[in-house]
């Protein structure tokens, strides 16, 4: 059996016949620590979550524990996005969870590799919650990250769910993806979506004029992250302005991201132009000032004939003068040019390497 010495706000792993002694670890969060002596578990402050929570939290917080629960044996979650993104408070959500079941949660933002700290979480021998947070900074060679999978394969059948977040999915080593027996989940969060973005200027922008102009602007990012849509927010109510105004001031810029793909549609008057002759995908900024080139395939005007018409490639030009409708919802952008040609631009959705359908 496992003892733990409580010698201020750290926790020692012990064996019977230290003293001061419990055979409890007390609820809490903890942060594993070393010293001369071994490793403890340091006492913090638990997290704590903002009045309200929007998205998809709760589904994924519920359904994730409920897992957990249901479980005998570990179980392993990766949350990856850039910050921002909503993986961090998920992982909050689901440690203050665990904590009213009587779970406690140890955070390890140290790259510890050696047998100690394997020994040190396996005879833990209560549920609990095991989070590395920026797994892929923290443990940046692929070599200390294959050092935890021996936790995450469950060869000492201890019940622990292991959190682990990451920015950037592709620092993460491959053997940890598509292994649900080692994450059994893999959640991307790959931005803020439009009914996040329309449900928090429901309940905090003053002037709800502006929200579907809100909405449209999230999709010129490729990745329209919680500190920009606060930022912007923000802003517009403090000094009463649109969110393009605002664009101009704060730190968060459509040409600071990667371009995002958009699918193309022409269509001249009410007939669509053949994707065969137009071009099919458009990368960049649909707002940008610089405008937007398409080319299409039109008749060669040299070449008169009625049965085979030889074509040539012709370059339209629209610019955010021709803009005539967004679409958040659908995540197009609609334009009509003084020729009648009109061009739809629909975002494409983040293509991800893993998926968990929910």
């Amino acid at each position: 059996m496992t003892f733990y010495i409580k010698q201020g706000n750290n926790i020692r792993v012990t064996r019977e016949g230290n003293v001061p002694i419990t055979k409890d670890l007390p609820v809490g969060t903890y942060v594993l620590k070393i010293d001369d002596a071994g490793y403890f578990l340091e006492k913090i402050d638990n997290f704590t979550m903002p009045p309200k929570l929007y998205g998809d939290t709760l589904r994924f917080s519920d359904r994730i524990f409920n897992t957990f629960q249901d479980r005998s044996g570990p179980t392993g979650v990766m949350l990856t996005g850039e910050k921002g993104s909503g993986k961090t408070l998920l992982a909050k959500h689901l440690s203050l969870t665990a904590a009213k079941h009587g779970y406690s949660t140890i955070v390890v933002n140290q790259n510890f590799t050696d047998d100690g700290f394997h020994t040190l979480i396996q005879s833990i021998d209560q549920p609990a919650v095991i989070m590395f947070d920026e797994f892929e900074k923290v443990y940046s060679e692929i070599e200390e990250q294959q050092s935890v999978l021996t936790l995450l394969d469950g060869i000492f059948n201890s019940k622990k769910l292991f959190m682990l977040t990451c920015n950037d999915r592709w620092r993460v080593d491959v053997h940890m993806r598509n292994r649900p027996g080692r994450l059994y989940y893999m959640l991307d969060f790959d931005g803020l979506d439009t009914k996040f973005v329309r449900e928090y200027c429901e309940d905090n922008l003053v002037n709800k004029e502006h929200i579907e102009k809100v909405c449209a602007v999230s999709l010129v990012f490729d990745r329209f992250n919680f500190d920009m849509l606060k930022a912007i927010v923000e802003e517009m109510n403090r000094y009463n302005e649109t969110p393009q105004q605002v664009l101009r001031m704060i730190n968060a810029r459509p040409e600071f991201s990667n371009n995002t793909n958009f699918d193309v549609r022409v269509f001249h008057g009410r007939r669509p132009i053949d994707e065969n002759d137009s071009d099919t995908v458009w990368e960049g900024n649909p707002l940008n000032p610089d405008g937007i080139d398409i080319s299409i395939k039109v008749p060669n005007p040299d070449i008169k004939s009625d049965k085979d018409p030889t074509k040539i490639w012709h370059e339209l030009m629209f610019s955010p003068n021709d803009l005539v409708k967004i679409d958040p919802t659908a995540g197009t952008f609609t334009f009509t040019d003084k020729d009648s040609y009109t061009l739809v631009l629909t975002r494409q959705k983040p293509k991800v390497y893993n998926y968990v359908d929910f």
